[in-house]
């Protein structure tokens, strides 16, 4: 059985049935809502970056360098990663739709409607795209990262090349940062993210991207979803909806 941990915003730390862990965008020592802090991770294997946004790597240089993580991300997060000491040959770079290989783990970078921007220690300002991924499990699940996409109508296409069992999904914003702006609604709102869902043909759609599971928008999405399965049935994805720490398992077999 596969183990997913929601580690509160966009991470997760998911162990594999053959004891693998692979963390995607470690944002935990910085946010007081998160139970889990690096200290506490177990080892390590993998580290999937979709962007280079503090809210989705901030940590990722750290449990690297403790662990000797491979990571996988773009260009840009790449050249951030190794201006803050991680060595190169850790790091596999990659775009959308060059599938990669680390740790056994077949990773598929698709297409995810957001931005990546970082600044290095010198200065210098990089610009990149932003990566969801498809990831292949060991006993056959497929895994959809979304990153902060926006809704675009080819995550149709999405669910049909890669039939993605379990979905991790942005649904709302926290607004919880002083510097930012006061933004509406995040990359996808409740309906756009249960309409992804839809179109991605999901089994199961674990709800990210927020510290407090009673945030408004990710009731709405829950609600959404279960209103969906009282339509349609089982065909519908399953929502999931979980607490920063909590634990979701799942099997294609």
């Amino acid at each position: 059985m596969n183990r997913f941990q929601f580690l509160g915003f966009a991470s997760f730390l998911i162990t594999t049935d053959t004891g693998l862990n692979i963390l995607i965008d470690p944002y935990l020592d910085d946010n007081p809502k998160v139970p889990v802090k690096t200290d506490a991770l177990p080892k390590i294997d993998l580290i999937l970056v979709s962007h280079g946004a503090f809210d989705h790597m901030k940590d990722t240089p750290k449990i690297a360098l403790r662990d000797g993580s491979k990571i996988i991300c773009g260009g840009e997060t790449m050249n951030l990663l190794i201006d803050q000491g991680v060595p190169k040959g850790q790091i596999t770079n990659s775009v959308w739709g060059l599938t990669v290989e680390e740790c056994g783990i077949r990773v598929r970078p698709v297409v995810s409607m957001h931005r990546s921007s970082v600044r290095l220690s010198g200065g210098t300002a990089m610009d990149g795209f932003a990566l969801g991924f498809i990831i292949y499990l060991p006993d056959g699940t497929r895994v959809y990262n979304a990153s902060d996409t926006a809704l675009f109508s080819d995550m149709k296409l999405i669910g049909e090349l890669h039939k993605p069992h379990v979905g991790l999904m942005n649904v709302t914003i926290e607004n919880c940062f002083d510097f930012l702006p006061e933004f509406l609604t995040g990359e996808m709102t409740p309906y756009e993210a249960a309409l992804a869902c839809q179109w991605l043909h999901l089994d199961y759609a674990v709800a990210c991207h927020y510290a407090d599971k009673d945030n408004d928008d990710v009731r709405e999405f829950e609600r959404l979803l279960n209103l969906m399965r009282d339509q349609n049935g089982e065909e519908a994805p399953k929502p999931v909806v979980m607490d920063p720490g909590g634990v979701f398992e799942y099997s294609v077999r």
